[in-house]
């Protein structure tokens, strides 16, 4: 479980009239549901489905502290939101919605990253976040949903992962349902692809 307490003291100009804007002006407004949906506890409690969320996202590309920054950035932009929640979506779906955007930030970053490594003929070092897979097969459609381009694995990871319905998806990724068929039509046979079973 991630304690933000070291985070809102650490936030820019912690103690000044910033950081009390982050906090409920009165009692009556913390009572809101919304509010009390996006409380310190509440976004907490999330921490470890996002970071779940988050390595599937990467392909288990990213290392553990990387992990751990990017689960902190989305709640620290979830807490610095928080009064733009307005409680239409469940907290998870918001929040799902910002590791989304965090991730594919995270992604971008890595692949212009590998083309800056390139230019100089080196290639980045992978890192990854667990020992050993458990059996050959897991191994495999690791460095298949690894190799993939982020938006395929974002849709697979979404339907198959995370089993939401395409509708969902669809909400989350701001698309139409007939985009996100078509999306998990092409990352499916994509991935097929890696895996040879063409």
């Amino acid at each position: 479980m991630f304690d933000l307490a070291f985070v809102w003291a650490s936030l820019p100009g912690a103690g000044t009239p910033y950081a009390s804007s982050l906090r409920p002006a009165d009692d009556r407004q913390a009572n809101r549901p919304a509010e009390a949906a996006a409380s310190v506890d509440a976004l907490c409690a999330e921490a470890p489905r996002l970071r779940r969320l988050v390595h599937r996202l990467l392909g288990m590309r990213a290392a553990a502290n990387d992990l751990d920054d990017i689960v902190q950035d989305v709640l620290l932009a979830a807490l610095r939101g928080r009064s733009g929640f307005r409680g239409d979506a469940k907290l998870s779906t918001w929040l799902t919605r910002i590791a989304l955007r965090k991730a594919h930030n995270h992604a971008r970053a890595a692949g212009l990253r590998e083309r800056v490594f390139a230019l100089f003929g080196q290639t980045p070092e992978v890192t990854q976040t667990s020992d050993a897979p458990p059996d050959e097969r897991l191994a495999e459609l690791q460095v298949a949903m690894r190799d993939l381009p982020h938006r395929d694995r974002e849709v697979l990871v979404l339907r198959y992962l995370e089993q939401r319905d395409v509708v969902a998806i669809a909400t989350l990724l701001d698309c139409s349902r007939e985009a996100i068929d078509a999306r998990l039509s092409r990352a499916r046979k994509r991935l097929r692809t890696q895996l040879g079973h063409d």
